[in-house]
């Protein structure tokens, strides 16, 4: 298993234009296609056919083996989305490809670049029943880019240079390849030329025309999307425009969070402040989304929302405003050379700079004050985290109900370098804790954080194993409620059964052996044990710090609370929105007139 040998060999003497090269097996052509592609990690759960395990150990690429499939291709997606390379995962047949397949849904809605290669029952056994055999295309073509079987040898390298080309176009998504039994230990050959082709050369790029809707607007609002692309594109739009700048959630990491025209999350995310600026904003320019639905909540009826997309599928057909296809970045950049000296709306920028003191005014003070001084607060165990964090660290997130704190700016706030890794509308639970696994890998160097509920770290227990195994020194900042917060609140604004999805404590155990574990029981406690984490990390452990907390520590967002709730939480004073709104420019808006 372990013997190390080239993983090719010529087939003949001829010219360089007719040279081939032998393997021994399908999966050492896998495994040496992939290397020369810079592929240096995989991760996944073999079949039968271990012959797989051989070819990439021989191939020099790092081989991480779960225990869940699913799991697996969450660690290859958080892997993708922080290196910006290919994430490759590797199953084996008939139910595990099954299992794979919400892995694969989630990797499709957050345009995750993820290469799943399973096996598959032999073709002389199609139809046969033969064992495992499943409907694997038919599973994986609903959430994949392209879903392909490899039928001969012969089309295994054109198979894989399509799959590798397809998952790494814009808009990126996950492409599936079935390697079915039977020929896997025949040698293989192939011509030299292909193996060593380059992958597909992107053209030259003319960015179209600022619109006239954009140059005209006096109260602008840039929204960055995940698919935002270089950096500091969207702040040089804005400054240019004089626009409140705010992001997605998955568009987070891709703007410095410390420029001042920076006001935090757009849709399900934002705070009233931003609410605000939204309901008397006179255009939207939303670069790289796709405006779901968790997105484009709170966005203006009526008002052009001007996008900018790769491709055509990507924009929301639901608004009125221009629709320009290009590279979001190289957009921004241009049109923000095309502005250049133009004066902004002094007003318009008096409510930017009003709205973000109102944010740091609200992170600043006690989360629900009505509850008891003793109990430890979700907002500030978030507040604590971002006092801490690095230049350039890595944090993924969940979607529950209480790691919805960890969205809300200022109470997290990135520092200068820092990446995000965020589940898609798709919000799979577990997604984040396992992602952030593969976040790890991509960036060893980098502290990875990550903020999850107890009901989304159930799902990764079975994975800490390998964690420690394999020396991925994630940092965990487990939210526990003992059960499924969100849907806990719901019932409760309902008038339901308490203690229906969620304890009336904390019931989780600890994590198992070779995990380092602080549990938070006073507030003062916070600080010492996410520190004493991200040392025992830093040392190379996975760390926990689990945090007993209760369903009515809502974060303000639409679902978990109330409208009266949400503003009752900023402690809105009239007065002062009065001022603020006096201080702008077209027809303010009063506490509650925009939600």
């Amino acid at each position: 298993m372990n013997e190390q040998r080239p993983p090719a060999r010529p087939a003949s003497s001829g010219t360089p234009a007719h040279a081939s090269a032998v393997f021994d097996g399908a999966w050492d052509l896998v495994a040496a296609f992939l290397a020369r592609r810079g592929v240096d990690t995989v991760f996944g759960l073999p079949g039968d056919d271990v012959l797989v395990v051989a070819a990439f150990e021989r191939a020099g690429i790092r081989l991480v083996w779960c225990r869940d499939q699913r799991m697996a291709v969450h660690m290859a997606s958080g892997y993708a989305l922080t290196s910006g390379r290919i994430g490759v995962c590797v199953v084996g047949k008939g139910p595990a490809v099954a299992n794979a397949v919400g892995g694969l849904l989630e990797a499709a809605s957050g345009c995750s670049p993820v290469l799943l290669l399973a096996g598959g029952t032999a073709i002389e056994s199609d139809g046969a029943r033969a064992f495992q055999e499943a409907p694997q295309l038919a599973l994986a073509a609903p959430v994949t880019k392209w879903a392909g079987r490899v039928t001969h040898t012969g089309r295994l390298l054109p198979a894989l240079r399509r799959a590798a080309a397809l998952v790494a176009q814009a808009p990126r998504g996950p492409v599936f390849l079935e390697i079915p039994d039977g020929f896997l230990a025949e040698p293989v050959s192939v011509p030299q030329a292909l193996l060593d082709g380059e992958p597909p050369v992107p053209g030259r790029y003319t960015a179209p025309d600022l619109p006239a809707e954009v140059a005209r607007a006096r109260r602008p609002v840039v929204v960055a999307g995940g698919g935002l692309g270089a950096a500091g594109a969207a702040e040089r739009l804005a400054e240019a425009l004089g626009a409140a700048l705010l992001v997605t959630a998955s568009g987070r990491g891709g703007v410095a969070e410390s420029h001042p025209l920076y006001c935090g999350l757009a849709g399900l995310y934002a705070l009233p402040p931003v609410r605000e600026l939204l309901g008397d904003c006179d255009v939207v320019v939303a670069l790289g989304s796709r405006l779901e639905e968790t997105a484009a909540e709170g966005l203006p009826d009526g008002v052009p929302v001007c996008q900018v997309n790769i491709e055509a599928g990507e924009f929301s057909y639901d608004r009125p405003g221009p629709l320009v296809l290009g590279e979001a970045s190289a957009t921004a950049e241009q049109w923000a050379a095309a502005l250049g000296h133009r004066e902004a709306d002094a007003g318009w920028l008096s409510r930017i700079a009003a709205s973000r003191e109102r944010l740091r005014s609200w992170a600043a003070s006690p989360a629900h004050p009505e509850l008891p001084a003793d109990r430890v607060r979700v907002k500030s165990v978030v507040r604590e985290l971002s006092r801490v964090l690095q230049p350039g660290s890595v944090v993924v997130h969940e979607n529950g109900l209480m790691d919805i704190w960890s969205y809300l700016y200022p109470v997290l706030t990135l520092p200068e370098g820092a990446r995000s890794v965020v589940p898609s509308e798709q919000t799979t639970l577990g997604y984040g804790a396992a992602a952030a696994a593969g976040a790890k890998l991509a960036a060893p160097d980098a502290p990875v954080v990550a903020i999850v509920g107890d009901g989304a770290f159930d799902f990764l227990r079975v994975e800490l194993p390998t964690l420690v195994r394999e020396g991925i020194a994630v940092t965990y900042v487990v939210l526990d409620n003992g059960g499924y917060g969100w849907l806990q609140r719901i019932v409760d604004n309902l008038g339901g059964r308490p203690h229906l999805f969620a304890a009336t404590a904390p019931v989780r155990p600890d994590p198992e052996h070779g995990v380092a574990t602080w549990v938070v029981t006073e507030p003062a406690d916070t600080a010492g044990s996410i520190a004493a984490a991200l040392a025992a990390a830093r040392e190379g452990r996975v760390a926990v710090v689990r945090v007993p907390c209760a369903a009515d520590d809502w974060p303000p967002v639409a679902g978990a609370a109330s409208e009266a709730e949400i503003h009752a939480s900023l402690r809105q004073a009239p007065a002062a929105n009065a001022n603020a709104n006096a201080n702008g420019s077209g027809t303010g808006a009063g506490p509650g007139e925009h939600t």
